[in-house]
């Protein structure tokens, strides 16, 4: 006989039931609304399968955890933070090998403040992929100039690098520093992908806006908005409650010092070619890279360029450690052991054309020589340059110099030289003629004027003969003693020279000879800190 359950007792079995599946269904909000915010970082979950093209942003993700990069290690620290913030969408920044057409580029800017030189060695960016889970084949960073609100010119790059990948900060570590000086720049970051079977990779946005608001352009056109730099929310319509993106830059910030320098003259034959020298002081190596531009000055209304200029690289023996002739072939031999033409263009510093001359060096210190000829002899202004590419402070470029034959109008010595770092420079410049005649030069200029220029250009200090000082712009007392004391006085009563306490910045210094004479003659530039 079955057993018949009383009316009573089934009714308290049902609500019991009840309230058992209620408050399962209660505990299970919370553990699901913690789900969604932490699921969402680093890869987006697909709800469907993902689109056959790609798309320029994930779509709304949702409410996300946010665990922001641990410091870097020491010496970096960090320059710029815009980790904070976070919106609920990130937007595309990739480039496919399968859709060409739909690279997107996404840059944010910052500034770097007056009186500062940042050494950007690291980008930590959030993000997540989304369309697939990745990992993106190697990255993309690049810097801008700034353009009226927008990215300029492009003034570094670093391309198919590796990235550390933390949670939903991806790392990407620079292969030589960023050298940037006070002003407004974009960064991008980009990942090269295969959309097929990798998906994209998305920036993490910003619901706050610091200076401008992202840029973003999509060239090729297969996305069908912004084909070249535009706002992303207000013109491009990606996201535009969110208008920035999240990164943050590491480094160091330079002490003072010459940054870059370089010479500008006229190259003739023999001897009178352009001779630039240079010394590393300290303990460590210093990197450097040295070009010699000719072709690209003719766009500056430079007259006569040196057609096609050959670089040679001598050190304190005077033996040769290096040359180049066209910086896109590498010439194997002393110091330069491998190719370094990606060298030279992840260094931002590539030359414009490709009949010019460009060498980088791991140089320990001591005395060096550059040496700037024209193939077969031919004759033109050229310009010798040294750009600083180390972040370390336990070397420096102190000392510059360049020798060549001193003519009249804009064929005479024009030297250029850069205080970087956030504290003024104390230098000394000379313009030495008569004495090289007892080191056997030929045609010595007899008397050499020297000039200083500011960034602007405006003249603002100048001297005819050591001995006696002309007071003016930033000479305002008697300078003989000072020029005897620091030990490099010239040698001769009709040379030239010039102390200063020269504030960040680019710096100009000209030698002439005395009633358009003419000769050989030498351009200096000492550190004395």
């Amino acid at each position: 006989m079955k057993k018949q359950i009383r009316p009573a007792v089934k009714a308290y079995l049902i609500r019991g039931a009840f309230y058992l599946v209620l408050l399962l269904g209660v505990s299970a909000i919370p553990f699901a609304l913690a789900q969604r915010n932490v699921t969402n970082r680093g890869t987006a979950k697909p709800t469907s399968s993902p689109p056959v093209v790609p798309q320029f942003s994930s779509g709304r993700l949702g409410a996300r955890f946010l665990v922001a990069p641990s410091p870097p290690r020491a010496p970096q620290t960090v320059l710029y933070d815009q980790y904070d913030n976070s919106g609920q969408d990130v937007t595309l920044s990739a480039t496919f090998t399968d859709f060409p057409a739909s690279n997107a580029d996404l840059a944010d800017d910052f500034v770097v403040p007056a009186g500062q030189t940042w050494n950007v060695q690291s980008i930590d960016a959030d993000g997540v992929y989304f369309n697939g889970s990745g990992p993106a084949i190697d990255w993309n960073v690049f810097f801008y100039a700034d353009n009226a609100g927008f990215p300029g010119a492009r003034v570094y790059s670093a391309t198919h690098q590796p990235d550390v990948q933390n949670g939903s900060t991806f790392t990407i570590n620079l292969p030589t520093p960023a050298l940037l000086n006070p002003g407004t720049y974009w960064v991008e970051i980009q990942a090269n992908m295969t959309y097929g079977t990798q998906g994209e990779w998305g920036w993490s946005n910003r619901t706050v806006t610091a200076n401008n608001p992202a840029a973003w352009q999509n060239p090729g056109g297969g996305l069908g908005v912004c084909p070249s730099w535009s706002r992303r929310g207000a013109t491009c319509g990606i996201d535009p409650s969110e208008a920035d993106q999240m990164f943050r830059l590491n480094g160091t910030i330079a002490g003072a010092q010459l940054g870059n320098i370089s010479t500008r003259t006229f190259v003739q034959t023999g001897d009178n070619v352009m001779i630039g020298g240079f010394i590393v002081q300290g303990t460590g190596t210093k990197r450097v890279i040295i070009r010699a531009i000719g072709p690209e000055l003719g766009q500056y209304g430079v007259p006569n360029p040196l057609a096609d200029p050959t670089l040679e690289l001598h050190d304190g023996t005077g033996a040769l450690i290096g040359s180049n002739d066209n910086w896109q072939t590498t010439i194997i031999g002393g110091i330069i052991t491998h190719d370094q033409v990606q060298d030279i263009m992840n260094s931002g510093l590539a030359p414009g054309d490709a009949r010019e001359s460009a060498i980088i060096a791991d140089l320990p210190p001591g005395s060096y020589t550059a040496i700037v000829r024209g193939v077969n002899n031919t004759t033109g202004v050229a310009l010798v340059e040294v750009y600083n590419l180390s972040t370390n402070t336990d070397s420096i470029l102190h000392n510059i110099s360049t020798r060549s034959f001193v003519q009249t109008g804009d064929n005479v010595i024009i030297g250029g030289f850069f205080v970087q770092g956030s504290t003024p420079r104390r230098v000394i410049i000379r313009a030495i003629g008569p004495e090289l005649g007892q080191y056997g030069v030929q045609d010595p200029l007899a008397d050499p004027t020297l000039e200083l220029h500011d960034t602007t250009g405006a003249l603002i200090a100048r001297n005819d003969n050591w001995r006696t000082t002309i007071i003016g712009g930033i000479i305002t007392q008697d300078q003989v003693q000072d020029i005897i004391n620091s030990g490099l006085a010239p040698g001769d009563p009709n040379e030239s020279a010039i102390i200063a306490d020269l504030p960040v910045g680019n710096y100009t210094a000209i030698v002439r000879g005395v009633n358009n004479t003419i000769g050989v003659a030498l351009a200096e530039v000492y550190d004395l800190n």
